[in-house]
């Protein structure tokens, strides 16, 4: 199947905003079971483009397989996009603003954990 360039791009965002929409419609279990699933789809979407489109991979294979990753690496490329839904999550449901507040501030958490991943990327390795 063969979709134009610009479809192609945003069809991970274009999830995130039908996720959105369907929390925002109807707070019935299909619904969010609904929202769920197209939210996933744009997670999994972006993860795997981002392994596809990495430009820092040769690192891996240079790696001192020595250290120890606190975290399985699918549980870390998957971690920022939890934290976003637990957040949504949390200043939807609930009025108490200290909720609230740690919510937002988890939000801004996974958004600059995507921001750095992304940076760190998205530049070509140097030699030094």
């Amino acid at each position: 199947m063969f979709l134009p360039k610009p479809l192609y791009e945003n069809l991970p965002y274009i999830y995130f905003i039908i996720s959105g929409y369907l929390l925002t419609i109807n707070h019935s279990w299909p619904v969010i079971f609904s929202s769920a699933l197209f939210y996933g789809a744009a997670c999994i979407t972006l993860v795997s483009r981002s392994a596809n489109r990495r430009l820092d991979k040769y690192k891996d294979k240079y790696k001192n397989k020595s250290i120890k990753h606190v975290l399985p690496e699918l549980l870390y490329e998957y971690l920022p996009y939890g934290y976003g839904a637990i957040a949504l999550f949390t200043i939807m449901l609930t009025k108490n603003a200290i909720f609230q507040f740690i919510a937002f501030t988890l939000f801004i958490l996974a958004l600059r954990h995507l921001l750095c991943r992304h940076q760190n990327r998205s530049k070509a390795p140097s030699l030094f």
